[in-house]
């Protein structure tokens, strides 16, 4: 039975905060925060690939929840207290931002006896465009109509816009999941297969 390597699970959800705050960490030095400004990788993090792994692999189906909520938290309270601005911790849409983030977690559970590299990759797309729609339609239904009116018009824009994010979104999925789901991040538990040996009687 694999376990978590707990390091490496925690050096993935700290940078996943981390690079969550780096712009508005910049924005001390003058740089100006731009959501349409490309330079800046904005959504290149692990938070959506460890939300698959925690679905496929947290002894506690809840965690799987708990876990990328709690990450993504501390990167809502870590920008309201870089910024000042509590309207950029708490949107509008944040509630169909925390809905997608379960819904990706949820698929993960798919993969909790069926792990091949092409259901974690599928799992992967599936997620990433289900993420990217979501999300996106909750900002153009909740967020500021000036920016995206309240029209077909108003929508499609809001995703043609969202495109770069997506992409950064597709290449996370495939630098992070292969990263999870191999040895580096994953490790025998040794303690489990003792019992299995045990309640068997030893091997036949």
């Amino acid at each position: 039975m694999l376990k978590p390597r707990l390091r490496v699970l925690l050096a993935l959800l700290a940078l996943s905060v981390v690079v969550r705050l780096v712009p508005y960490g910049l924005s001390f030095f003058g740089v100006p925060i731009n959501h349409d400004n490309l330079v800046y990788p904005w959504n290149l993090s692990p938070i959506l690939p460890l939300c698959i792994f925690g679905g496929a692999f947290y002894a506690q189906p809840m965690l799987a929840y708990a876990v990328p909520f709690t990450t993504f938290l501390l990167g809502d309270l870590g920008i309201w207290a870089l910024t000042g601005r509590a309207d950029w911790a708490f949107y509008p849409y944040q509630s169909v931002v925390y809905l997608s983030v379960a819904l990706v977690a949820t698929s993960g559970f798919a993969l909790r006896h069926h792990r091949s590299w092409y259901a974690v990759g599928v799992t992967g797309l599936i997620s990433s465009v289900g993420f990217f729609f979501l999300t996106n339609f909750g900002l153009w239904a909740l967020g500021d109509s000036t920016v995206y009116p309240h029209t077909l018009a108003g929508l499609v824009d809001c995703y043609v816009r969202a495109l770069p994010y997506f992409r950064n979104t597709l290449i996370s999925m495939a630098v992070f999941l292969p990263l999870l789901f191999s040895p580096a991040a994953l490790k025998e538990d040794v303690r489990a297969q003792v019992g299995t040996l045990a309640s068997t009687g030893g091997s036949r």
